[in-house]
């Protein structure tokens, strides 16, 4: 009789003592990233950690304006996570001040050493590792860029609503620098909310900006489509932080493969399953930053780019 009560009844995997142990993560994300948490799921799913079988993954999808981030890290926190994956720099900081010791990994963030997460590159010595998306040089590369495509262009600004500590003062030194080779000059726009992008936006008309270098921030992203409408209505050739701009319908784009990065955050996350420790775990940086141009942009600002230019794209949207 017992026999035939256990096959009608199949156990849980973790009720079965030769069963590998259900481990359980957190994953906290701003809405509206599905092809990024898939990515991060199938490379999990690819290192043997599959979801719903040996691994549940508890994710929480932010609002855009962030305003459940707090609650969200606190109730993941509570959760008996083992680790919890946080997006950007505002997850992350959003964990640490739920708890400080948690173990994490960063997808991406723009300052892991300035903001506290490790103590260096090479030896984070903390609860945290992950990608570091501001290797030195990337706005200086970006504002050459911009000039390359737009030699006429004397006045950029730079529109910023990078979080935290160190990223946007990295970025505007970098910048700063290469304006003086450039001859450009160049203005900060710094934003902390929707409404403060399209404020920065229209600022830039009445300083009479004629370009723009958008640094990092998940705030622009999430707001793509307002800072693409607006550059386009009015002239202003562009660079940004991120691919998904150009693919929305921005000019260009040089950018690490954020793909690749949740990716690497999931190999991350094997390794501390595995039982290492995020503080012996390197801090890395993007292996490679991709230039994409998107033509039909161009055309409709009446631009021309030059070959200089077009030869160094990885790929050209048309």
């Amino acid at each position: 009789m017992a026999a035939a009560m256990s096959g009608a009844f199949p156990l849980l995997p973790n009720a079965l003592s030769s069963a590998r142990p259900v481990r359980r993560i957190g994953f906290l994300i701003r809405a509206g990233y599905s092809e990024l948490v898939d990515a991060f799921t199938a490379e999990l799913a690819r290192l043997g950690h599959v979801e719903g079988e040996a691994l549940v993954i508890e994710k929480r999808f932010s609002r855009a304006d962030l305003s459940d981030l707090p609650a969200q890290a606190a109730e993941l926190v509570r959760s008996d996570v083992v680790l919890i994956l946080a997006a950007s720099l505002a997850q992350a900081v959003a964990v640490r001040g739920a708890s400080p010791d948690m173990p994490m990994v960063i997808a991406t963030c723009a300052g892991m050493v300035s903001n506290g997460f490790a103590e260096s590159v090479e030896h984070p010595g903390g609860s945290a590792t992950g990608i570091d998306e501001l290797p030195p040089g990337v706005t200086a590369r970006r504002l050459s860029l911009l000039k390359l495509a737009a030699p006429d262009v004397s006045r950029v600004g730079l529109l910023s609503t990078t979080e935290g500590v160190g990223g946007y003062e990295t970025q505007l030194a970098d910048a700063a620098r290469a304006a003086r080779r450039l001859r450009l000059r160049v203005k900060p726009y710094p934003a902390a909310s929707a409404p403060a992008i399209e404020q920065a936006l229209a600022a830039m008309l009445t300083d009479n900006i004629q370009g723009v270098v958008n640094f990092q921030g998940g705030l622009s992203l999430f707001n793509r489509r307002t800072i693409i409408d607006f550059v386009a209505a009015h002239r202003m050739p562009s660079i940004f932080q991120a691919t998904l701009f150009v693919e929305a319908g921005g000019l260009m784009a040089w950018a690490p493969d954020l793909v690749w990065q949740y990716r690497e955050a999931a190999r991350y996350v094997d390794k501390i399953l595995r039982g290492a420790k995020p503080a012996d775990l390197p801090v890395e940086y993007p292996p490679k930053y991709y230039l994409t141009i998107n033509a039909a942009a161009a055309r409709g600002l009446g631009r021309t780019l030059p070959n200089a230019l077009l030869s160094q794209a990885d790929r050209v949207l048309d």
